[in-house]
């Protein structure tokens, strides 16, 4: 191994060993719905507090960025409406995702992981929250999604989220 390490470049090194501490060191962190939404609507009341989190997450400090389908559809339907099927916020949405910016790797959907996001969403909406306001089923699943991928980080503006992530939110 050190061998190989040896005959690398200087560039190709310091890629490995990026690549080895964010590997070892942070996980990784999972983008909520409000931060899409603050990234791409430039009125949204949370629009700075994303791009200088967006700088933090480009340095890599939180380690590799994830998200889901859930957060996607909730993002483009939010954003659809409160900007009156704006194109070109829409559009910016779409390079984040998919297109030429793509800042995260979209956990794939888990069939197997149903139930156990069922019974977190009615203990937690029935039990520990019964009088306050709900978590929301998309949001129990991405608490659920970051536990089976032991991603400990969410970036987040929804203080919910506290009880069970370390949240990013300035």
């Amino acid at each position: 191994m050190f061998l190989i390490i040896r005959q690398l470049s200087l560039p190709e090194k310091k890629m490995m060993i990026f690549i080895i501490y964010n590997l070892v060191i942070d996980i990784g962190i999972f983008l909520d719905t409000g931060f899409y939404v603050g990234l791409c609507h430039p009125k949204d009341k949370f629009a700075s507090q994303c791009k200088t989190i967006f700088k933090k997450l480009s340095k890599g400090i939180y380690g590799l960025l994830y998200t889901s389908f859930l957060i996607i559809s909730e993002a483009s339907t939010l954003l659809a409406v409160r900007t009156s099927n704006n194109e070109r916020v829409l559009n910016l949405l779409s390079k984040y995702l998919w297109g030429d910016r793509k800042i995260a790797t979209i956990l794939p959907y888990q069939q197997s992981l149903e139930k156990e996001i069922w019974n977190l969403f009615k203990k937690v909406n029935t039990i520990d929250l019964k009088f306050e306001k709900p978590m929301s089923f998309v949001d129990i699943s991405s608490v659920i999604f970051c536990q089976h991928h032991q991603i400990e980080n969410i970036v987040s503006f929804d203080s919910h989220f506290d009880k069970f992530l370390n949240r990013i939110y300035e």
